[in-house]
């Protein structure tokens, strides 16, 4: 699933963030130092519904995905602090996604699906992923 156009428009429409990047990027973030607050875009499922027809093959696809968010508030161990950090960096992802149509010919907006906590590291780092889904039409070529 290229999710290159949810990284595009999270640079283009958010501040403050110290990385914007896809699957690859988490997966070394998770492994190492990532800077905070950070977001990552990551593809979750993509569900196709066929449409019955006789002509070509033509389907609606709803693919899943999610916006992995690393905020850190070293001062506070119990967490307290990063759900505090983590409210404007939600925010602005949300706004920046929600309701955005990628492509006006073949798709429909971007819907948000709920999030929740991923992981709270003992150092103050909190992991958090919401998910959104996108929904566009794909006919085979004959």
């Amino acid at each position: 699933m290229d999710l290159t156009f949810a990284i595009d428009r999270l640079k283009a429409r958010t501040t403050g963030l110290r990385t914007i990047g896809g699957a690859a990027d988490l997966d070394a973030a998770f492994a190492g130092v990532v800077a905070v607050p950070s977001v990552f875009v990551i593809p979750l499922s993509d569900d196709p519904t066929p449409i019955d027809d006789t002509g070509p093959y033509e389907e609606w696809v709803t693919s899943l995905f999610g916006v992995v968010m690393a905020v850190s508030n070293a001062k506070d161990a119990r967490g307290d602090a990063a759900m505090a950090a983590l409210v404007p960096v939600r925010q602005q992802v949300k706004a920046a996604l929600a309701g955005w149509v990628p492509d006006e010919d073949t798709g429909e907006p971007v819907t948000p699906k709920g999030g929740r906590l991923l992981r709270f590291d003992g150092d103050g780092r909190l992991w958090w992923i919401d998910q959104f889904a996108r929904k566009t039409f794909f006919e085979s070529t004959p």
